[in-house]
């Protein structure tokens, strides 16, 4: 999927893979502790002024990826009504975190936070270290991105059972606006 921004910045997110070298079990039940369903993702960064980065990194469980499609719909979806409070989304591995807040009816700042090896190069690298890309955008271009995901990820589906509860595996955190 891409998002760009009002000012230029853009990030393309896409699943390439299976984690590379980690072969599902034969026998899910029998599945050796710390196995997962690791999709590697191609992350590829523009900033407003230029700058750009790129990695892949098995940063998403297959489930979670699924599900990202689902909640940048539901924030898409938010920004049609009243105001609706930001939201912000995380996963297993910490390399990604989504943040929303709507600006007006219809319009969405959307926060892309990259750590560890999400960091551009040019920056430091303490265990702590956040850079955040912040994107405007419409909640249309988000519905729009929500489909090209969920489109890439329909090519990878689960290879193991759910490990999640039904309520899905994204943490979900929402503040009052």
């Amino acid at each position: 999927m891409e998002i760009r921004s009002d000012d230029g910045a853009r990030v393309r997110i896409r699943p390439v893979g299976y984690q590379p070298g980690i072969d599902p079990p034969d026998d899910p039940e029998r599945a050796a502790p710390g196995w997962q369903d690791w999709l590697f993702i191609e992350v590829d960064a523009r900033t407003a002024d230029g700058q750009t980065w790129s990695h892949h990194y098995p940063s998403l469980l297959v489930e979670e990826a699924r599900a990202l499609g689902s909640w940048l719909h539901g924030q898409a979806t938010a920004a049609s009504g009243p105001t609706p409070p930001p939201a912000m989304v995380r996963f297993t591995e910490p390399n990604l975190v989504l943040r929303t807040r709507a600006i007006r009816r219809r319009r969405l700042e959307l926060t892309v936070e990259f750590s560890a090896e999400s960091l551009p190069p040019w920056m430091r690298r303490p265990a702590t270290a956040v850079y955040p890309l912040i994107l405007t955008v419409s909640a249309d271009a988000l519905a729009a991105a929500a489909d090209q995901w969920a489109g890439h990820c329909e090519a990878y589906p689960p290879r193991t059972r759910s490990r999640f509860p039904a309520d899905g595996p994204l943490r979900r955190h929402r503040r009052a606006g």
